[in-house]
């Protein structure tokens, strides 16, 4: 089925989902009468109904059913995403930014299976059973570029003569993946630009790939989403990110450059507030890149220079 949705864009649902295909326009999931279709949503609003959709560590997405309050039944959209394959529909995921704002499309994707989760809290706090789906996307990619460090070290990981070529690859690659499939959970778009469209962004580590563990990898919370000429910034240390979330600028990034580059590189400039995961990653970067590489190369002038004089 042909859909005008491009993966990590961003679009309207009154006026560009259901204005095109119909469904319901509240909820969670929408059923199109008219469209072999199913839409799912996910996002904050589950959190405040008791749920929380995630990512597991082979890339299946656990995404929550509908239903706020009781045990969740397995009818209407609940059995709609249990059963897309088997009615011949299409299941597609749109990421909710916020409350009056666009939906991010975040492509196609196939229920696997389902389990039921006890315990699981419903919108009242209560204890119920709630229906979760396995879902499995089918796009290569989030539509979002890796960083500019990260990339060069990924690709220095897979060229690692001590490791199978294909294996390490695979490998590498897969948890780069994971890696920003739960970093679009946590950030919604670039902190210097304002860009939410996946398409224009990188997903960048904060505490570097190499120095991170294999578990900080894939931690969504070690990670910023950054337009390119920040991510580039960022990743060579010109700036970072102080604990109350104030704009750090490097006192060596050239003034014409600062002037010419686009961005309100304002020391001080107020830039969200950061989880507490990421603040102790923050904290590794301003102590070990932010500033780091600059201040080595101003220490090896000032030798040269005593030794000419």
């Amino acid at each position: 089925m042909e859909l005008p949705f491009e993966v990590g864009a961003l679009y309207n649902r009154q006026k560009q989902i259901h204005g095109v295909f119909g469904g319901q326009r509240q909820g969670g999931i929408s059923t199109p009468k008219e469209h072999p279709l199913v839409i799912a949503f996910t996002g904050e609003a589950g959190v405040s109904h008791g749920y929380h959709d995630f990512w597991d560590d082979d890339e299946v997405f656990h995404y929550f059913g509908e239903g706020q309050v009781g045990d969740m039944k397995y009818v209407a959209g609940n059995r709609a995403i249990g059963e897309h394959a088997k009615d011949g529909k299409t299941l597609i995921v749109f990421q909710m930014m916020g409350k009056g704002r666009p939906y991010r499309y975040l492509g196609r994707f196939m229920c696997q299976s389902s389990y039921v989760q006890p315990g699981a809290p419903d919108r009242e706090g209560q204890p119920r059973s709630a229906i979760v789906f396995r879902l499995r996307s089918l796009e290569a990619s989030l539509g979002l570029a890796a960083g500019e460090t990260d990339q060069a070290e990924i690709d220095a990981a897979i060229d690692d003569v001590g490791a199978t070529t294909g294996r390490r690859e695979t490998e590498v690659r897969t948890k780069q993946r994971l890696f920003r499939e739960r970093l679009i959970g946590v950030e919604k778009g670039c902190r210097l630009t304002g860009i939410e469209d996946l398409r224009f962004l990188r997903a960048s580590h904060i505490k570097p790939w190499a120095d991170s563990t294999h578990s900080e990898r894939v931690d969504g919370e070690n990670g910023l989403l950054l337009a390119p000429h920040a991510d580039m910034l960022f990743d060579r240390g010109w700036i970072s990110f102080s604990s109350n979330g104030r704009l750090l600028v490097s006192s060596s990034l050239p003034s014409d450059v600062q002037a010419r580059i686009g961005l309100k590189l304002y020391a001080s400039l107020r830039c969200g507030v950061f989880s507490a995961k990421q603040l102790s990653f923050l904290e590794f970067h301003r102590d070990v890149v932010f500033d780091s590489r600059h201040s080595t190369l101003h220490s090896t002038d000032n030798i040269h220079l005593s030794l000419l004089r």
